[in-house]
């Protein structure tokens, strides 16, 4: 027929027609078979019957170029990502509650307390408790509470919860540990983040796929592997022929099993965590580390060039305490500088990081932007 053909899969993906060139060509098909003096306006009932089928193979043609795209991993979104990804094993992970375990109820004696009393902390997450209470003759008991909501809620120890409906009788409620156990259904980018690493889990590479099956097990937010193929102990402590893991997140027991299942033989392991796995009938001992989070206080000096502007301080806050940092990473203020996107008319004057220019991380710590203190001159 010597058409120029539709849908068309080339090195480049898929390539595919908007419905003014499907119309031509059909327009150009029925002329070749009735004739170029058939009238084909579109209010003719010919025209109209076009008009029908292109509209038709138009969204035929945008279905399958979604559903191409959708196989790409890269480009995959929700349900399409999540049947991607299960091609190597990895489902999303879903989000779990929050748990706050020992908190402390003060009041008048024999106080009761029913289940699913409603308590909120500072940042206005929800709180229940899980089991109808009694202060005792001192005015006192402890229980455990759950987050409402499933997610990672975070209270800290010695943090005071406030009631959501007074009960007579009860003057304070504290945590007296940091909530645990809480993690947020993945999200997209990190499923795919997950779904990429694990490529590398088979590889010859033994840090990088120990890392990955290690960032895959549930909890674990992040990682990572120190090795020392050398015959004397490495600037990061680690001794000959041994491999340091660094998992902040996660319950040691799955820990100790991908590590005893991924080692190989013949090196070392080294951490002040010790767990062990059983495998093959032998009882592993498996030793990791736990990072420790440092706190970093940014502290900055904003200037404006028109008096008049107005600027949202708690959203530069809110920004910069949730950037993540791996384990090891240092903080730089001018890392963070390229971070805050100011609205216009103002400028950063100045920025440190635990007042300096640089927040040095060991390799066994994190860093945790807490604090931001933001001075408007």
């Amino acid at each position: 027929m010597g058409h120029h053909s539709m849908l068309q899969i080339t090195d480049k993906g898929i390539e595919i027609d908007d419905i003014l060139t499907i119309q031509n060509r059909l327009v150009n098909a029925f002329k070749s078979i009735y004739g170029d003096d058939v009238n084909l306006d579109s209010d003719t009932p010919d025209g109209q019957l076009l008009g029908l089928f292109s509209q038709e193979l138009a969204n035929i043609h945008q279905s399958i170029s979604f559903i191409v795209q959708m196989l790409d991993p890269y480009q995959a979104t929700g349900q399409w990502l999540e049947q991607r990804a299960m091609y190597a094993g990895i489902t999303r992970i879903t989000a779990s509650y929050s748990y706050l375990d020992q908190v402390i109820f003060n009041g008048e004696p024999k106080t009761h307390i029913p289940a699913n009393s409603i308590y909120q902390d500072k940042n206005k997450n929800k709180w229940v408790t899980t089991e109808p209470i009694t202060l005792n003759d001192l005015g006192s008991a402890t229980t455990t509470l759950r987050s409402l909501e499933l997610g990672c809620f975070n209270v800290n120890a010695q943090e005071e919860l406030m009631p959501c409906a007074i009960i007579l009788g009860v003057e304070k409620v504290t945590a007296s540990k940091e909530s645990y156990g809480g993690v947020d259904e993945e999200s997209d980018p990190q499923l795919l983040k997950r779904f990429m690493l694990s490529h590398s889990i088979n590889n010859y590479d033994d840090r990088q796929g120990i890392q990955s099956a290690l960032l895959n097990i549930t909890g674990v937010t992040k990682c990572v592997v120190y090795e020392n193929f050398t015959d004397i102990t490495d600037e990061k402590g680690v001794p000959a022929h041994s491999l340091n893991a660094v998992i902040l997140g996660g319950v040691n027991e799955n820990i100790a099993e991908v590590i005893a299942k991924k080692k190989i033989g013949g090196c070392g392991l080294f951490g002040k965590i010790e767990s062990a796995y059983l495998l093959d009938g032998l009882l592993r001992k498996v030793f990791f580390d736990r990072p420790k989070k440092i706190d970093v206080n940014v502290s900055m000096i904003i200037g404006r060039y028109q008096l008049f502007s107005d600027i949202d301080i708690e959203q530069i806050k809110d920004n910069l305490i949730t950037l993540e940092f791996d384990i090891g990473e240092n903080v730089y203020a001018s890392r963070i500088i390229s971070d805050i996107n100011l609205v216009d008319g103002f400028y950063i004057k100045s920025l440190t990081v635990n007042n300096s220019n640089i927040a040095d991380i060991g390799f066994r710590e994190y860093a945790q932007i807490n604090n931001v203190e933001v001075i408007i001159e």
